[in-house]
């Protein structure tokens, strides 16, 4: 049972992003791979290539992540990241709950990937 708080925190992030989820540029939507420990988690793209990522402490206690979770990332600054010798190249900017990755697998970016990839395999990593 969620208490209060998150359930609230949830319900406006949910209706929030519901009317505007849209990826802007510089993001990319990413699937959580494993958890690294701490801050860090490691992500998947649609082509995929693994990445580290840092999850942000206003996430930490408020939102909660598990293998197999989708995420919109900051890739921005990926390229420099990696040619200075840093590890971690993203940064986590949305956690996207159940409602919100079902909305953007409709969505006509999604089939893109999906025709490039096969649909099958988007729809089976999603864990839906």
């Amino acid at each position: 049972m969620m208490k209060g708080g998150r359930k609230n925190l949830k319900k406006r992030a949910v209706e929030s992003s519901e009317d505007r989820l849209s990826i802007q540029d510089g993001q990319s939507v990413m699937q959580v791979v494993s958890l690294r420990g701490s801050n860090l988690i490691e992500v998947m793209d649609a082509q995929g290539e693994k990445s580290l990522a840092l999850f942000p402490a206003k996430f930490q206690k408020s939102m909660w992540i598990k293998r197999g979770s989708f995420v919109v990332v900051d890739i921005s600054g990926k390229e420099k990241a990696l040619e200075s010798g840093s590890k971690v190249a993203c940064i986590v900017s949305q956690v996207l709950f159940y409602e919100q990755v079902r909305s953007l697998q409709k969505s006509p970016e999604c089939y893109k990937v999906a025709k490039e990839r096969g649909r099958a395999y988007f729809l089976n990593q999603a864990n839906i």
